[in-house]
């Protein structure tokens, strides 16, 4: 186990949209022979961090490590116990997910059994004390207050459901028990900012992105439906795909779905032959999927088969027989890799329970020796053990180096297994880098250049309309009006000099109503009377809903308020101002100046809205009432003045 740098390392980006969050790419690992890949926030490859192509983040989280500030550090017991206790929450038994449990618990004891032949905790034995949590929803709440004042275990190793180890998470908190999770492939559960957990096991992001980078860049495809279980385990998890699909430029085509145990889903299959997908990718257990890729290959679906990290198990080749040939999984560990340590695993889990090891027993073998050697560093005090599990940023155990980020997830290597002639054959997962994004801002690139195009269409380019509609959304106050009849006062001029030219109507909206009603206001002028882009408003709350709204539907904003500075902070790639920010014009010159230079844009042949956008983001001059200014890449006005100022903060 090697202990954390003291300074911590940029791991997650997220960038704020008007009302969205988005990742971006942040140092996260140094790159080396046992380097997981990108060094992006969850391994996220270049290629698929959001808005990487606009601007960098507004916000960077998950800077460093979360702190425990609290007490506790200081107790030492008066007698020293007779055994050392560590617990295990998992499904056991008959509990659903049982026989992962009993992997997972048979290498743990596996591992404490080694611990204890070599000393245990000076000279006192290890002791495994077992929970399941296989109950109603909630009861692992109960098993964790258990085990922090009942059995008085030091540290608890699982569980494999997501929900169940959330529920676990919030008492550790309350209870100060450190959680060393050897399971659960919910990428939320080291976001929750609750200092006391440690993953080592890759997630679903990492699985997700693994599966978009051999789906979408390797084999080509382009048209894939998702079939997933309708439970926790398959909604978190496909996100993740989703997601990664969506920035690839490749949306799923549907996302249909399961009840757990269901054998007959021909209203499902039904509805994705329709949509004629190259692919097909399944989240699931094995049992489950296993079931879905039998009723597959009977029905002869000319589709590739992919799946979670469930489906690369003994358990879904044998249910899956002949029909599972060829189907590809993303996994956490390979079963053939040739590291010695992996080597003698096998060779001890097979003679002490004479059965070959899978991934649940792998995981849970190396989470029980990170969790021993923190408890050797730290001795018999949970908060100190606490502090040994965060000190770590990598752990070479039989899966594998085992990397972790400041979140304390395992962001280690990532498999693929393709099932061949009844047996798995794995390889390493190298995502490939994107083209190097250009210096400095770049909020208002051409889009079509960009992968928002593709979630953008131009509506409207391929057609002449009869005539065309700009939209006014402001306060009709004595400012307002005044802006309106700069608007008219432009849009009148320009007829008359275009006598032959497609007519131009203003379309117009009072923002003087409730938040709610100006925003249904605002979406009804877009969607149902089709304005070309909006200008307005003259104040700040107009504005900012007219912004947030241009992210969701895509049309140009013209905003005549100069007076808020963070309405260009935000790299909105649709919005303008035209009221520069340390001077004061007339409302009815800015509304004037605001509609002449969309209309000079439209006679020059624009007629849609990403047309309109990309002509006004050019950065070429124009001359109005208020003077010659232009645009600069956040959209704000930038006059010559300033540009042949110094030192203004102004980018050009």
């Amino acid at each position: 186990m090697t202990d954390r740098a003291t300074t911590g390392r940029p791991l997650r980006l997220a960038a704020r949209l008007g009302v969205a969050l988005a990742l971006a790419a942040a140092p996260a690992v140094a790159e080396g022979p046992d380097s997981p890949g990108p060094a992006n926030y969850g391994r996220t490859p270049d290629t698929i961090i959001p808005f990487r192509n606009f601007h960098d983040p507004y916000l960077r989280f998950f800077q460093a490590p979360m702190e425990f500030l609290g007490a506790g550090r200081d107790y030492t017991p008066d007698v020293l116990p007779a055994t050392v206790r560590i617990g295990l929450l998992g499904p056991l038994g008959s509990a659903p997910d049982g026989d992962l449990g009993q992997y997972m618990l048979e290498g743990v004891t596996l591992a404490l059994e080694q611990a204890n032949a070599a000393g245990g905790w000076r000279d006192i034995p290890f002791e495994l004390v077992t929970r399941s949590d296989g109950g109603l929803w909630g009861a692992s709440s109960n098993e964790l207050v258990d085990f922090s004042y009942t059995d008085k275990v030091l540290a608890v190793i699982g569980s494999i459901d997501g929900a169940s180890t959330h529920v676990a998470l919030r008492v550790a908190l309350k209870t100060g028990m450190p959680m060393v999770n050897t399971g659960s492939t919910d990428p939320t559960l080291t976001e929750t900012n609750i200092p006391w957990l440690l993953r080592c096991m890759a997630d679903d992001r990492q699985q997700g992105y693994a599966l978009a980078e051999h789906i979408f860049n390797e084999c080509k495809i382009d048209r894939i439906v998702a079939f997933r279980v309708n439970d926790r385990y398959g909604r978190t998890g496909i996100s993740e795909f989703r997601d990664a699909a969506r920035r690839l430029r490749h949306p799923l085509r549907a996302e249909l779905r399961w009840e757990r145990g269901d054998r007959e889903f021909t209203a499902q299959l039904d509805r994705i032959a329709e949509l004629e997908p190259e692919a097909i990718i399944l989240w699931g257990n094995a049992a489950d999927a296993a079931a879905v890729v039998r009723e597959i290959r009977r029905r002869k679906m000319d589709v590739r088969i992919f799946g979670s990290d469930r489906l690369a198990s003994r358990a879904f080749l044998d249910a899956a027989g002949l029909a599972a040939e060829g189907v590809v999984a993303a996994a956490s560990y390979s079963p053939v890799s040739d590291l010695p340590r992996r080597r003698a695993f096998v060779e001890a889990f097979t003679a002490r329970f004479d059965r070959v090891p899978e991934t649940f027993a792998a995981h849970g073998y190396d989470g029980a020796n990170i969790l021993i050697e923190a408890i050797r560093t730290a001795g018999l005090n949970r908060v100190r053990i606490r502090d040994a599990l965060y000190a770590c940023t990598r752990h070479d155990g039989v899966t594998g180096p085992i990397l972790f980020d400041t979140t304390l997830n395992d962001i280690g290597p990532v498999y693929l297994a393709t099932a061949r002639d009844g047996r798995f054959e794995y390889r390493r997962v190298n995502f490939s880098p994107a083209a190097p994004r250009a210096g400095g801002e770049t909020p208002y690139r051409a889009m079509a250049q960009s992968p928002p195009a593709a979630r953008s269409p131009d509506r409207g380019a391929d057609r002449a309309p009869a005539v065309l509609r700009i939209g006014c959304f402001l306060p009709l106050d004595e400012t307002g009006r005044a802006a309106v009849d700069g608007i008219n006062a432009a849009i009148a001029r320009d007829a008359a000099l275009h006598p032959g030219g497609t007519p131009v109507e203003l379309v117009l909206r009072d923002a003087r109503a409730a938040w709610g009603d100006n925003a249904g206001g605002l979406a009804e002028m877009v969607l149902q009377d089709e304005v070309l882009a909006v200008i307005g408003s003259t104040g700040r709350r107009g504005t900012h809903l007219a912004e947030m709204l241009a992210a969701k539907l895509h049309f140009p904003v013209m905003t005549l308020c100069g007076t808020d500075p963070t309405i260009n902070l935000i790299p909105m790639p649709w919005v303008f101002c035209v009221a520069p920010g340390d001077r004061t014009f007339g409302a009815h010159a800015l509304g004037h100046d605001a509609a002449a230079v969309m209309l000079a844009r439209i006679r020059s042949g624009v007629h849609s809205r990403r047309g309109l956008r990309d002509a006004l983001a050019t950065g070429d001059w124009h001359e109005g009432m208020t003077g010659t200014f232009r645009f600069d890449s956040l959209g704000r006005r930038v006059d010559p003045v300033h540009q042949a100022s110094s030192g203004n903060g102004v980018q050009q």
